[in-house]
């Protein structure tokens, strides 16, 4: 009897973590793809910004903080709800919790990573490489980026890319807060 217990017991375990990365693998694609897609929604919904180039450089006209910074509002404001909503959706899949905790987060850094790829592949090129070849004063459009439109700029190195994984965890830690569960109330009798 003792050897029938331990076989299933190990059947059991081995269904459980088979189980466990199916929903890892599926929470991930899940965001993965909606990332792709926001990406294509960042660059749609994106006003590219006029500049003009000088002595090798671009510049935008007109200047300012508002226009150079349009993009990176943009992301967040796409990317904060759609990981919110997603990890809402994630968290009423109910059972392995920290599966799902990890499947969000695993996701929704890798979504922000895509959208910003996507999003950036599909604007226009850099104007900074391209000022360089050309007459002053000629007139290109901004790129569509997480940062300023300095010559020295990371792109990676953007603050909004959390955008993503903060709506997400918001949204899964306010699902596991106040859901179905958290709202019921004991019984009196």
């Amino acid at each position: 009897m003792s050897e029938q217990g331990t076989v299933h017991e190990e059947v059991h375990d081995g269904a459980g973590i088979g189980g466990a990365l199916t929903r890892l693998g599926v929470l991930v694609a899940v965001f993965v793809a909606a990332g792709a897609g926001a990406g294509v929604v960042w660059e749609r919904l994106w006003d590219a910004p006029d500049g003009l180039t000088y002595q090798g450089q671009w510049y935008l006209e007109p200047a300012g903080p508002d226009v150079s910074f349009e993009g990176v509002a943009l992301f967040v404001l796409i990317a904060f709800p759609l990981g919110l909503v997603l990890a809402v959706l994630a968290g009423l899949w109910r059972g392995r919790e920290v599966v799902t905790v990890v499947g969000v987060l695993a996701g929704a850094a890798l979504a922000a990573v895509v959208m910003y790829a996507v999003g950036s592949a599909l604007g226009p090129t850099d104007p900074q490489a391209l000022a360089a070849g050309t007459p002053d004063y000629t007139p290109l459009s901004g790129d569509l980026a997480l940062t300023a439109p300095d010559a020295d700029r990371e792109p990676w190195f953007s603050t909004a890319l959390v955008a993503f994984p903060a709506g997400a965890m918001a949204g899964l830690v306010g699902t596991y807060l106040l859901g179905s569960r958290g709202l019921r109330r004991p019984s009196r009798g």
